[in-house]
């Protein structure tokens, strides 16, 4: 019986030779995500154009880049809902994530309680009273500001 052996195949980037495993992945993903745009384009078919005059193209862009969204997701959200949600900004994502993780001790602190009585981590349930609060006045300040 006669093996056959395929040829080596060039990887597309380095120029080399890949495994068909390497390849076939690569295909496979590169198929699923035309799969995932074609079913994008399937779902918004419609265009809409517009006209604007100068002035009033850079009344929207203004409005547009003060949301930090595209124009394409800021006319269909002005469109459809008559409001656009702003993105969060890098120092609000800063602060709700400091929150999170002082939830995530609070969580480990209750646990502690459950296994060794409430005793021993009541004064670090204290400080972290403390921390959230301040991260409490520093969101409020930031949104009284805004």
């Amino acid at each position: 019986m006669e093996m056959y052996t395929f040829p080596p195949l060039l990887c597309r980037k380095a120029k080399t030779t890949c495994s068909r495993w390497l390849q076939f992945k690569r295909n496979f993903r590169m198929e699923k995500d035309k799969q995932q745009s074609r079913q994008t384009r399937r779902n918004k078919v419609r265009v809409v154009s517009a006209r604007f005059t100068d002035i009033e193209y850079q009344a929207v862009e203004k409005r547009r880049k003060d949301a930090g969204v595209s124009l394409s997701r800021f006319v269909h959200s002005v469109l459809l809902t008559g409001k656009v949600v702003q993105r969060i900004s890098k120092a609000d994502a800063d602060v709700l994530r400091k929150l999170a993780g002082e939830a995530n001790n609070i969580n480990q602190l209750a646990h502690k309680a459950n296994a060794g009585g409430f005793a021993g981590v009541a004064t670090e349930l204290m400080l972290l009273k403390k921390k959230i609060v301040q991260i409490i006045k520093q969101l409020s300040d930031d949104w009284k500001n805004k």
